[in-house]
């Protein structure tokens, strides 16, 4: 009877400071509240300052504009974990269907399984539950609710200095599912695509480096252009390795390099034969 009347009082105590519209750092807003990212901030970090510490050295927290609270969840408490973790809050922000980033991973085996079934899971679950059979762009990239999703990316492709840290951190994502062994090979083969690829733009890199002491960056214009998109292709290489899409690592990523390097050498061998 005791235990009954503290719940009672409990239950009147909650209703009459949601009627006021008030609530602690305790108690969660009423869903029918809008909220502003501020508000998230000041909540959350007396609730779970980690999630917050987590999100302020990401990505999405250093960016222009920033990729806050809002642009994830929405600005209505209620169903706000499910929203964020469905795959259209993140593809409103990294590009098109077609952009290289959600392409790759559309089409990978992942993403079409998705795609196929997305409508019929329950969003929302927590992602440590691992109760999605095809992980979208939340659950790698967020996995244990990390909120810095910087630790499963690399910055500089053309360095392995990242390699040891974002493959630990992408390990546990894929155990859920996968074999040890299993991702021991993929990553291995992935690093393997990846130096075949640093090579060719090496390769373009001096080719153009050993140009730029005959001719004028006017007449290097082409070359240097054609060496950015070779950045893009060595993307789409890494892209494909970590989606998984064997389109990206093959045809938009390693013939495309190859196409690429063929470009920069005649249009060099080019401007050789007209100096001469």
């Amino acid at each position: 009877m005791h235990g009954c009347t503290i719940k009672k009082l409990v239950c009147i105590l909650f209703l009459c400071i949601v009627t006021e519209g008030v609530f602690s750092a305790e108690e969660p807003p009423s869903s029918t509240i809008v909220l502003e990212n501020p508000a998230c901030i000041e909540c959350h970090e007396k609730q779970n300052r980690v999630i917050v510490n987590e999100w302020r050295v990401s990505a999405h927290a250093i960016t222009n504009p920033v990729v806050n609270c809002v642009s994830c969840h929405g600005r209505l408490h209620k169903n706000l974990a499910s929203n964020a973790r469905q795959n259209e809050s993140c593809i409103s922000c990294h590009g098109s269907e077609k952009d290289p980033v959600i392409h790759s991973y559309s089409s990978s085996k992942h993403g079409i399984l998705m795609r196929l079934e997305e409508n019929s899971y329950n969003w929302s679950k927590s992602f440590r539950l691992a109760n999605y059979r095809s992980p979208g762009c939340g659950y790698c990239h967020m996995h244990q609710n990390n909120h810095n999703v910087s630790t499963t990316v690399r910055h500089d492709l053309m360095s392995d200095l990242e390699t040891e840290s974002v493959q630990d951190k992408t390990r546990a994502v894929c155990q859920d599912c996968h074999s040890p062994r299993y991702i021991t090979h993929l990553f291995s083969n992935n690093e393997a695509m990846l130096e075949v690829g640093r090579k060719k733009v090496r390769e373009a890199d001096h080719f153009i480096e050993q140009a730029a002491k005959e001719f004028s960056d006017n007449e290097l214009t082409y070359v240097k252009k054609q060496l950015k998109i070779m950045q893009q292709h060595l993307k789409n290489v890494y892209l494909g390795g970590g989606h998984q899409s064997p389109d990206y690592q093959w045809w938009h990523g390693q013939p495309a390099l190859d196409g690429d390097l063929l470009r920069i050498k005649d249009r060099l061998g080019e401007l050789h034969r007209t100096k001469q």
